[in-house]
């Protein structure tokens, strides 16, 4: 028995010599295609890492942009309400100075300086709103009044020595 294992180990030797330039070939082959199998599955597992990282990147700029954008939106409002409450001032500004008035006999001396003074309380407040009147009537403006200067100076002279002094009649009301 030993005999024939030898004998067909032989033969088999012989065979797989004779067949071996093939089988080299082949199992350099099936070596190189698995090796080949085995970098794309690293480059598959690399591109589905780097998607994942974009739609992450994405998300958190489209979070981003939706912020900004709701911001934006916010001041935005505020602006618009700013310029709609200056246009609704400049309007009743123009209307108070408009040449009709004067057509119609009402003229600024009619008018009482105190109302530009109304709601004043502190002596802070009466300054910054005699300043704000100055560059409003100043003769200098285009818009400006001498008279009308000259009588918002008068009272606010007047109201700057009443606010001075205890308990005045002028602001208890």
């Amino acid at each position: 028995m030993d005999q024939a294992y030898a004998m067909t180990k032989g033969v088999m030797s012989y065979i797989s010599d004779w067949r071996f330039p093939g089988t080299t070939d082949r199992l350099s082959e099936e070596q190189k295609y698995s090796e080949e199998r085995a970098e794309l599955r690293r480059q598959q597992q690399q591109l589905e890492y780097e998607r994942q990282e974009f739609f992450r990147a994405k998300a958190f700029e489209e979070k981003r942009l939706e912020k900004e954008k709701r911001i934006f939106d916010m001041e935005w409002k505020m602006l618009e309400d700013g310029w709609r409450r200056l246009a609704a001032e400049r309007e009743q500004l123009e209307r108070f100075h408009s040449d009709d008035s004067e057509d119609s006999g009402i003229s600024f001396s009619d008018v009482s300086v105190s109302i530009f003074f109304s709601g004043v309380k502190n002596m802070r407040s009466l300054k910054k709103r005699y300043k704000e009147l100055i560059k409003v009537f100043h003769p200098d403006n285009g818009a400006g009044d001498a008279e009308a200067l000259q009588r918002i100076t008068d009272e606010y002279e007047m109201l700057k020595e009443n606010l001075g002094r205890p308990k005045s009649r002028i602001f208890q009301e």
